[in-house]
């Protein structure tokens, strides 16, 4: 079996070479447009994400939007558990996360932290061959696999995989009650169940291992699954009931392997679901071998084309199909990473003005060295990135004196 060494850059990150010093002030820029203060409505969607109207929440800090600063927290958790590789989601009033406990007793933990203090409480410690569901709810890459916490009322649901002895699996959806402190199975869903999205504030779950099998959404409220994109329908069960999916406003996306297609190409396919129009929004015609998904904003697919260790990133209109020009893009013409969206602003990844050197592993084991420019949060109008504008906020470390 041929072992992916390049999974090691993620496991061995050396830092060789850190020049990063403070930054020198432009004498000759000008001063940035000040930013209004942020009104956040609760959003109408059952979907928890990383962001609230306090600011946005990360595995280990905390983005203040009342002061844009920065804040490093250090998380008192439960013995023997730690976090896993992703972050929390909030409703405003709690973190949600999942925790994970290694040795011979392996299991993860559904946990929650009021945002005023306190300690880790633990609502739900699986069992044997149990799994709590996580996945890309923000960013769509390593920034965002966070649990999939749905609200319901007071209750907080969540999805848990079980496997056992014979094949048997299913997903359960279960509810945890603040009032009564009980978390308690709601309903058994299905068998392989996977999130792929969101679609009116509910969330949108497929069959993972069948591709004739229907995408369904999910009333957190009831444990009511109706049918948003039937496995009868040929055309959507071709395209759009395969895994990987992204899901998001109105759009539903999914990508085609090379193997699916005569011409051996790759492609990237969305359906409007309020329409019903079907785009083709990539292609290996694009110049690239592979082309994958990565999120969507505004009604914009991110697309990433790779072709060995060339890569580009581009967004195309989803109500159009036309690649979208003069987006906020990085010095190599890279559209600057959106991490998560707080009412009509983003939250992106900016430059840091240095660098660090760095080595890796690719997939034959030898090394490779590279210098990757270091990165932190801004906050920018949606506008101004999309029209290419770099009238963005940096958040600043607490404590640090602002440029």
């Amino acid at each position: 079996m041929k072992r992916n060494y390049w999974l090691l850059a993620v496991a061995l990150p050396l830092l060789l070479l850190a020049g990063c010093g403070a930054k020198e002030p432009d004498p000759g820029a000008e001063a940035p447009t000040p930013t209004p203060a942020i009104q956040i409505e609760e959003p109408q969607t059952q979907v928890l994400r990383s962001t609230d109207s306090h600011g946005y929440y990360t595995r280990s800090a905390y983005y203040d939007l009342e002061t844009m600063t920065v804040k490093q927290w250090d998380l008192k958790l439960p013995d023997g558990y730690q976090m896993n590789g992703g972050g929390p989601v909030s409703d405003g009033q709690a973190l949600y996360f999942v925790l994970t406990r290694q040795g011979e007793s392996a299991s993860e933990a559904m946990v929650r932290m009021p945002l005023e203090g306190g300690a880790v409480q633990i609502l739900y410690e699986c069992g044997e061959h149990e799994q709590i569901e996580v996945a890309d709810t923000d960013g769509g890459d390593k920034y965002s696999s966070r649990p999939i916490l749905l609200r319901s009322g007071e209750r907080r649901c969540f999805l848990v995989h079980r496997w056992r002895e014979e094949d048997e699996y299913s997903t359960w959806l279960y509810a945890w009650d603040p009032a009564s402190g009980s978390c308690e199975p709601v309903k058994r869903l299905g068998s392989h169940l996977r999130f792929w999205g969101e679609y009116q504030g509910r969330a949108v779950l497929g069959d993972s291992w069948e591709t004739e099998e229907d995408l369904l959404q999910l009333d957190a409220e009831t444990g009511e699954l109706t049918v948003l994109l039937s496995g009868k329908n040929t055309e959507a069960a071709r395209l759009f009931l395969r895994p990987p999916l992204l899901i998001r406003e109105n759009f539903v996306c999914a990508g085609t392997m090379s193997a699916d297609n005569p011409d051996g190409k790759e492609r990237v396919y969305c359906l409007d679901l309020k329409t019903g129009a079907v785009r083709q929004l990539a292609s290996s015609d694009d110049g690239y071998l592979l082309v994958r998904m990565k999120d969507i904003w505004d009604g914009k697919l991110r697309v990433r084309g790779m072709e060995g260790y060339e890569s580009g990133q581009w967004y195309v209109d989803c109500a159009t199909g036309q690649r979208v020009e003069s987006v906020l893009t990085d010095e190599g013409g890279t559209p600057l990473h959106i991490r998560a969206q707080l009412g009509e602003y983003y939250l992106i990844d900016v430059e840091r003005g240095c660098t660090t050197d760095t080595v890796w592993m690719n997939e034959v084991g030898e090394p490779v060295y590279s210098r990757v420019a270091l990165q932190e949060l801004a906050l920018i109008a949606k506008e101004d990135y999309w029209a290419g504008r770099p009238d963005y906020r940096i958040f600043e470390q607490e404590g640090e004196q602002a440029e």
